[in-house]
């Protein structure tokens, strides 16, 4: 894996979301990264979550999903990309808004 395999798994605000609360708590429980106010906004990004952006990261061994439990945890390739996931995370603040 490479850095085009990195800047993809951040591609979008949702898998950075996701690598932010495995960073910060390991195991994250699926509905962690779901929770809006709006519940038809939490079931269009529920289905998100489960089809698009969880398998996306698991394939690349950034995280290991388990469908049946809702967990999240850090993957076999996950030094891969800590370095980069904490760069963000330390960050924060100097990022835009819609970073996140």
């Amino acid at each position: 894996m490479g850095f085009n395999d990195i800047a993809d798994a951040l591609g979008t605000r949702t898998r950075r979301q996701i690598l932010l609360e495995v960073l910060d708590h390991n195991p994250v429980e699926q509905s962690e990264v779901v929770t809006k106010n709006d519940a038809r906004e939490n079931e269009k990004r529920e289905l998100e979550l489960i089809h698009i952006h969880l398998p996306k990261l698991h394939e690349t061994g950034y995280i290991v999903w388990n469908r049946d439990d809702r967990d999240i945890v850090k993957g076999p390739n996950w030094e891969e990309i800590e370095s980069t996931v904490r760069l963000l995370s330390d960050s924060r603040e100097r990022l835009p808004d819609d970073t996140f």
